[in-house]
């Protein structure tokens, strides 16, 4: 597995949120990952290869973690911040997934075999990762604007069946280049935390797996029917109704039913609990732009006018604490916002007790 990663930064001491373009100590880069620049917003960090989710969660974090380590502006003493949403301004910054097989790559016929099987968990997907609650700068009641404003250009919704080389498209067949193998490569999770991505990351290793034992998918909707749950999941993230085989359920049903049909898969993974927590947080309501928003509307009840930079400055200790190795809860603690109790939550009910 691979990860591109988009984001806004946060131009200190203005606490100033912003596009800048900026990288860290050349000397804190590793080999096999990139700090590049995005033609759309700005800087974009392309991780190294992952060969389990215990993995991703900890070079996440790692490489990630040089984003809040940067050289000093010498004329003003300023630097920058990551900043990882999805939407701010009027640009859009997303997570990218990839994710490949043994050392020579997916094939184009294998990749677009394994993305009939990921294919109608995307709009769960989309609820999992959902992170731009705010646009040009104004807080909406949407879970994701980037892909509401601009699916049909950077992130078009495919068929089942249907892959294509072409970029903006929701699922693509990435093919190989001189630093990396063929990948299927899975567009439309919002720039996020750690925790998202690798939970992102744990569904599509689970229905990889699903794929390389040669069982046939667990669940297959009517177009129609995906279309209106990916609508859904757009618009009211953890409140959307999603669609398992044409019947109509509500997120905590839909992670339920992940964790129950895919209980052997999971249990292979070795899922830190850290990232099994965010299921449990999005059967209870919550995903990061839940977070993002609960925070925002708190700065602003208090001050309409400078509620962005009061947000800014909370999330700057917030973020750096979360990636010198803090816990989610810290996170949002720092943040502003109180996490709803996960303490008798379970996932998959009784079958499959997490």
């Amino acid at each position: 597995m691979g990860v591109e990663l988009e984001t806004y930064s946060i131009v200190t001491p203005a606490n100033r949120i912003c596009r800048e373009l900026h990288f860290p100590r050349r000397a804190s880069i590793e080999e096999g990952e990139r700090f590049t620049r995005d033609t759309s917003i700005g800087p974009e960090y392309n991780s190294k290869v992952f060969r389990n989710i215990r993995e991703a969660f900890f070079l996440l974090k790692s490489g990630l973690r040089k984003y809040t380590n940067f050289r000093q502006n010498e004329d003003n003493h300023s630097y920058h911040v990551i900043f990882p949403v999805g939407g701010w301004t009027d640009r859009f910054a997303g997570t990218h997934l990839h994710i490949s097989y043994g050392d020579h790559g997916l094939s184009f016929v294998e990749a677009k075999e394994l993305s009939q099987y990921i294919f109608d968990h995307i709009p769960f997907l989309i609820v999992l990762a959902a992170n731009s609650p705010v646009w040009r700068r104004k807080l909406t009641t949407y879970a994701s604007n980037r892909l509401l404003k601009g699916s049909n250009t950077y992130c078009k919704a495919g068929k089942r069946g249907h892959l294509t080389k072409q970029r903006y498209r929701e699922l693509t067949f990435n093919p190989a280049g001189p630093r990396k193998l063929s990948t299927l490569e899975l567009r439309v999770c919002d720039s996020s935390l750690p925790e998202y991505i690798v939970a992102a990351l744990s569904v599509f290793w689970a229905v990889s797996l699903r794929w390389l034992k040669k069982k046939p998918p667990f669940i297959r909707s009517t177009h129609a029917n995906y279309l209106r749950a990916r609508e859904q999941a757009m618009r009211f993230g953890p409140k959307a109704r999603l669609v398992w085989s044409n019947h109509w359920v509500s997120v905590s049903q839909y992670v339920d039913l992940f964790f129950r049909k895919y209980a052997d898969e999971l249990r292979q993974m070795d899922i830190p609990k850290e990232v099994i927590d965010i299921f449990k947080y999005l059967k209870k309501g919550l995903n990061q732009t839940e977070v993002i928003r609960s925070a925002a509307l708190k700065y602003r009840r208090r001050d309409t006018a400078s509620w962005q930079l009061q947000f800014a400055t909370r999330y700057i200790p917030a973020i750096q604490a979360l990636l010198d190795g803090n816990t989610f809860q810290h996170f949002a603690k720092v943040l502003g916002v109180k996490l709803p109790n996960i303490e008798r939550v379970w996932l998959g009910r009784r079958e499959a007790r997490w």
